[in-house]
């Protein structure tokens, strides 16, 4: 309502009146642009459903307020109502119970009083039997009493015998009295007593089914710890034979370990002289000249005999690394101790459990044997060994078998890489020729397998110390042929 009322009216707009046009139609207008018709008609009904729109939401608004308010009412006075009715329920409930006490007080009464009314019925019924009985004895006794004994003995005995049943009867009636108000009470108690009766046997009952209950449970839980008995030594004797293994396996690793690593060094020692006899071929093969045809020949041969040891020895190391691979590989399976270690600490930690586990079931028979108890929960279930046990992952085998196998492999590309790079630096050839010449170091002849052997490492070392001496200062080198060039 508010909003309507802060709202301008809606100025026509073929006046064109300067306060309802914005401020891009006065400048419009004070530039004398004609205005489009059709466009000021179309804003116009787009304006006039909007003003629609928001006057039925405002309705709805208002009827929604209104039926708000109709229901917050009818809340509160179903509210007030449920109070109310609250209230007398409690009444009536309070009421309900003193009704059901009283009429729990007036069955007891009604049944005292009953037991008496049958019991003075009876009593009265037997009594008149008997003074009937005694009224015909008495008159037979009269009539005895008149034929034997004289008249006036007879009137006296007669009257004294009138003045004595009288007092007879009363006393008899007294006695009744009390013994009926004692039969009845007695009647009382003999009820209360049979219900108490009816109740201890239900109880005597439930107690013999708890207690076959509790005996099967006794049962249940002896043959439990027995097999807990049987599990416990099987994983004792489980345990013994896995730590065992584990020490076996240890040593075998060890030993394996200690084999692997003799091998890797032999085969790293192997490829650096077959790397050093490769350079030294390949200097040689660039550094032949007319004037030591015979030498170059001569090394060419033992070279040659050299690449044939060397590939011989590759090709049995090879053998050898795959079959040491081989075999690595078959005892996988055993080589993984720290599985077994995981292994064996879950075994210790079953037979914890289980050790525990019985003697909390020693302790529930012995407590069972003394006192019958509620039945125990059932005890947890045996954790569950793996079926088969957790890979431990071969990344870094396989990258040390890599690596060895790549240390053993020969490269024809690192080769030829050495030799480019030496054919590159024309003065690399003429500084190994130089001292060739001038007998720095020299190669000699070797006329069996076993000398070759031995001088196998002298000349490696002196190839490793020329081609490090050489790498060092490759630039100078570079230099000087550039300078040698430019002169």
């Amino acid at each position: 309502m508010n909003m309507t009322s802060r709202l301008p009216p809606p100025s026509p707009i073929g006046k064109c009146s300067t306060s309802s046009i914005p401020t891009f139609q006065r400048t419009n207008s004070a530039s004398k642009i004609p205005i489009n018709n059709y466009d000021g008609s179309r804003w116009k009904i787009r304006f006039e459903d909007i003003e629609q729109k928001r006057k039925l939401l405002l309705t709805e608004n208002v009827k929604l307020m209104r039926h708000n308010e109709d229901i917050q009412k009818k809340y509160t006075d179903l509210q007030e109502k449920h109070e109310q009715l609250e209230t007398e329920l409690f009444e009536k409930n309070e009421e309900f119970m003193k009704l059901t006490t009283a009429s729990k007080n007036l069955y007891r009464e009604y049944e005292t009083l009953k037991n008496q009314y049958d019991i003075e019925t009876g009593a009265m019924s037997s009594a008149l039997q008997d003074a009937s009985q005694w009224y015909k004895q008495n008159k037979e006794l009269k009539r005895r009493t008149l034929l034997l004994l004289d008249r006036d003995a007879v009137d006296e005995g007669v009257d004294a015998g009138d003045a004595t049943p009288d007092a007879d009867i009363e006393n008899l009636n007294r006695t009744i009295k009390n013994l009926s108000n004692e039969v009845a009470t007695l009647q009382t108690e003999v009820e209360c007593l049979k219900q108490i009766e009816f109740v201890t046997t239900e109880e005597n009952i439930r107690l013999s089914e708890e207690l076959e209950q509790e005996k099967a449970n006794t049962q249940n839980l002896i043959q439990e710890l027995n097999v807990l008995r049987k599990e416990n030594e099987q994983l004792v004797r489980i345990s013994e034979m896995t730590k065992k293994e584990i020490q076996d396996l240890k040593e075998l690793e060890e030993s394996r370990k200690n084999e692997f690593d003799v091998l890797r060094k032999e085969a790293g020692d192997y490829k650096r002289e077959r790397n050093v006899l490769a350079h030294q071929s390949t200097l040689l093969m660039n550094g032949i000249s007319a004037d030591n045809v015979e030498n170059c020949i001569a090394l060419l041969k033992e070279v040659e005999e050299l690449k044939r040891t060397q590939e011989e020895e590759r090709i049995k190391y090879e053998e050898e690394i795959n079959a040491l691979q081989e075999k690595l590989e078959t005892q996988s399976n055993n080589s993984q101790i720290e599985v077994l270690e995981e292994k064996l600490k879950l075994v210790e930690c079953e037979l914890q459990t289980a050790t525990e586990r019985a003697e909390r079931a020693e302790k529930e028979v012995d407590e069972l044997k003394k006192t019958p108890i509620a039945p125990p929960p059932p005890p947890p279930p045996l954790p569950v060994l793996p079926s088969e046990p957790p890979v431990v992952p071969l990344r870094v085998k396989r990258r040390s078998r890599i690596n060895l196998v790549e240390s053993t492999e020969v490269k024809p590309s690192d080769v030829d890489d050495t030799m480019t790079k030496k054919v590159g630096t024309p003065g690399v050839n003429e500084d190994i020729i130089n001292a060739i010449k001038e007998g720095k170091f020299t190669l000699k002849k070797t006329k069996s397998q076993c000398k070759r052997d031995k001088d196998s490492s002298k000349t490696v070392s002196e190839l490793l110390n020329i081609l490090g001496s050489l790498r060092r200062a490759p630039k100078k080198r570079q230099s000087l042929i550039v300078n040698e060039s430019k002169s």
